[in-house]
């Protein structure tokens, strides 16, 4: 029998694995919002920009990262789902946004900052695609909810600790300090994920089964780890990628959940657009007290994100989110109406509009990986139904590439929508357009949404037990 690499026992264990896919989506949160402290520095003291350019570029850039992470998304899950080995994408995705952040730290011209920004947000969306679908073959489905609850807790304080982390240390350390720091992050995610052994659950499941082929059977090596391998399989059985997304997309659930998914970061989007402009304008809140506004939005991600998350594995997606949009609605509605004067309330402005955000920051947990959730289980239940439906690596990696895709949409249509409708009717008006919104998606969730798999039931039918983590 073929001796076992060094350390097989820890480095393919599930939680090993969590670990190693956790860190990567922290690391890539934690990059995303890294750079916006320091953008305006780059722009008029390397780049040479005219300050009166920098708001206009320093949009360009940001947005960038979301056009780009739209279309790669939709390549990277479909070459990721032909290789039977998540790793090697993983690890050339954390190369790339290495090089993209080494590229974007070291440039002196536009040409280079926006370079640098395309190859972070092609890296990024590796790691996000990637990672999940390495998730889903390493978990079970009664554990989706749990696991990727502990994965939006990290992503929150990446998302949370990338841009203060930037801001003190540009200010204490200078600028090569600030780059150094994220670069050696993101040379650690590349360590840990080349020690990773990867343990998806058909290999298990192979590893139980005594007769199954020994060919099933044999023991993963350090070569198998590391190099990719793709299917030798007869092609024949996998459908065309129009195929793939036109089953995948004529599930109701799955327009719903991602439809749910790209207003859930639209929201998100759009505080950031236009929290910081309304409070300074309503409240004369300088930056400090804006930074203590986000916190105590993005703060309750960190301790609720698990517990929703256990949440949904108990109930599914269907009544969390239908529960967390109406929730929201009249949330929004009070942040925008705060400060106006018509309302009794208005000279507890200030006092109103933070009880607001805190609850908003609570509320909106429930809604975190709707669209993740709702495509993993519709892939499932298909997967169920017909066996091999998918091709023989499955559909994972291109089901997450939709999830992405609408997740990152919303970073598009965020800031369009808020900061059009905040110019021409007013923040009132515009929190009012978007508790409309979650309304319509409440009823629309409580009419499709499961988020609930349905492998484990149909086994449990069939007679088979479900297996174990």
């Amino acid at each position: 029998m073929e001796r076992r690499p060094w350390g097989y026992t820890w480095r393919s264990s599930t939680a090993f694995i969590i670990v190693c896919i956790t860190t990567a989506l922290f690391a890539e949160s934690f990059l995303y919002g890294f750079i916006v402290p320091i953008l305006p520095y780059i722009l008029e003291d390397r780049a040479q920009v005219d300050p009166a350019d920098t708001q206009r570029l320093t949009y360009l850039v940001l947005t960038l990262y979301g056009g780009v992470a739209v279309i790669s998304g939709i390549i990277i899950g479909q070459l990721a789902d032909r290789a039977r080995s998540r790793k090697l994408p993983l690890i050339v995705g954390l190369v790339i946004a290495f090089v993209g952040t080494f590229v974007l730290a070291t440039a002196t011209g536009l040409t280079g900052i926006f370079i640098g920004r395309l190859l972070q947000a092609i890296g990024g969306t590796a790691a996000w695609v990637v990672g999940f679908a390495t998730l889903r073959d390493t978990i079970e489905a009664e554990n989706i909810g749990k696991t990727f609850g502990l994965v939006n807790s990290f992503v929150g304080a990446g998302s949370l600790s990338g841009p203060a982390v930037a801001g003190i240390l540009l200010e204490l350390a200078g600028y090569w300090v600030t780059w150094g720091t994220v670069l050696i992050i993101i040379i650690l995610d590349i360590i840990m994920r080349v020690v990773m052994i990867e343990n998806p659950r058909k290999k298990r499941d192979q590893h139980r089964t005594p007769e199954g082929p020994a060919a099933e059977r044999e023991e993963a090596t350090e070569n198998s780890a590391l190099l990719p391998e793709f299917s030798q399989q007869p092609q024949d059985h996998a459908p065309s990628s129009l195929s793939f997304y036109c089953t995948i997309l004529s599930q109701p659930r799955v327009i719903v959940g991602l439809l749910s998914y790209t207003t859930y970061s639209s929201l998100a989007a759009s505080y950031n657009t236009t929290i910081p402009i309304h409070v300074r304008s309503s409240f004369s809140w300088g930056s400090l007290e804006t930074g203590l506004i986000f916190a105590a939005l993005q703060a309750p991600n960190l301790l609720l994100s698990p517990m929703c998350g256990w949440l949904r594995d108990q109930m599914g997606t269907r009544v969390p989110t239908a529960v967390g949009f109406i929730l929201l609605a009249p949330l929004l509605w009070l942040l925008g109406a705060a400060d106006q004067p018509q309302f009794p309330w208005s000279a507890h402005g200030r006092v109103m509009y933070i009880v607001a955000i805190i609850i908003i920051g609570c509320v909106q947990n429930l809604l975190a990986s709707v669209g993740t959730i709702e495509i993993t289980c519709a892939v499932d239940q298909l997967e169920s139904k017909n066996p091999g439906i998918f091709g023989p690596n499955g559909g994972y990696s291109r089901a997450y590439s939709l999830s992405n895709v609408s997740f990152t949409m919303g970073f598009l249509v965020g800031p369009l929508l808020s900061g059009s409708l905040v110019n021409v009717f007013g923040y009132y008006i515009m929190n009012s357009v978007f508790a409309s919104i979650c309304v319509v998606l409440s009823v629309l969730a409580l009419a499709f949404l499961q988020g609930k798999s349905s492998v484990r039931g149909q086994k449990q039918q069939r007679g088979e037990s479900a297996p174990e983590v």
